[in-house]
Order: C-alpha cells, then sequence, then structure tokens
C-alpha cells in the first residue's frame, strides 16, 4: 500500500506546472512596442483596478480575469494582465460574486500568494492588437503563464 501511496504522490508532483523559460525582460512602458507574440518577462506592482477586474470571460474554454501590473512609483503606467483561473502559479483564486481586493489572489511558486501592491515578476505571451493607424497608442496585454515574487 506504501508503494501504490508513494506512486501516486509521484504521479502528481509530475502533473505539477513548472516555470516556463524566461521571455525577453521588457519594462511596463515599452511592452507595447514589442512584436505581437513575443514571449516576455515583466516585473511590477500587481493592481486591481475595479474596471479592468470586473471583466472575466470564459472564452477560448479557461477562465482568465484582467489584473494589471503598475510601474513602481508610477500607478498610471499599467500594463493588462489576463490571468488564467486555477490553483498554480501564475493563475489566480477565482472571485467569489461580490468581491473585495482581499479576494483577488495570485498563486505563486511553493505555495505562496499576492494580492494587489505586491511586487511580482510575470511571464507570458504578449497580445498586441492593430490599430487603425500609426499615431493612436497601441494596445497590448500579457496572456499570463507564470508568476513569481
Amino acid at each position: 500500500m506504501k508503494t501504490l501511496a508513494a506512486l501516486a504522490v509521484l504521479a502528481l508532483a509530475g502533473c505539477a506546472k513548472s516555470a516556463p523559460a524566461a521571455g525577453k525582460s521588457v519594462t511596463i512602458e515599452n511592452a507595447c512596442n514589442e512584436p505581437d507574440g513575443t514571449q516576455v518577462r515583466v516585473t511590477g506592482q500587481l493592481d486591481a483596478r475595479k474596471g479592468l477586474l470586473s471583466f472575466c470571460s470564459s472564452y477560448g474554454g479557461k477562465k482568465t480575469c484582467d489584473l494589471a501590473l503598475s510601474a513602481p512609483g508610477q500607478p498610471e503606467q499599467q500594463l493588462k494582465l489576463s490571468v488564467p483561473v486555477g490553483d498554480d502559479p501564475g493563475e489566480m483564486a477565482e472571485l467569489p460574486k461580490n468581491f473585495s481586493d482581499e479576494d483577488i489572489v495570485v498563486h505563486m511558486p511553493g505555495g505562496a500568494t499576492a494580492s494587489p501592491g505586491a511586487k511580482v515578476t510575470v511571464d507570458g505571451k504578449l497580445s498586441v492588437a492593430p490599430t487603425a493607424n500609426a499615431s493612436q497608442p497601441k494596445v497590448c496585454w500579457i496572456n499570463v503563464e507564470w508568476a513569481a515574487p
């Protein structure tokens, strides 16, 4: 019976999500200058603007919610994050219907968590929306794959 239990633990450990290869290190203010689809790594302060967070979706079969990263000391400079809902690092806890900032929890490696105001580093794929003309500012976001303190 001990052997069966040990095999079950090993099987579960083998399924655990691991960190992806580090993406290109970019700053919040320069992220939208990278090409669409670039794997990036960005560090900033986790932000939960109510206007952004109120948008959660199951588009594409996986539920995600929108958060943001703010540049240190510059809360007006933000980069949108599309964070999957789940229990692995880089995923966030399911939100109750009527939530507060205390309910917003992003899972980190080793069982740690981060809430709004915490400094985090995220890895993921950058999505850049096309603009009508070059004079318009680009709109972009990161599809989060991993997060760490």
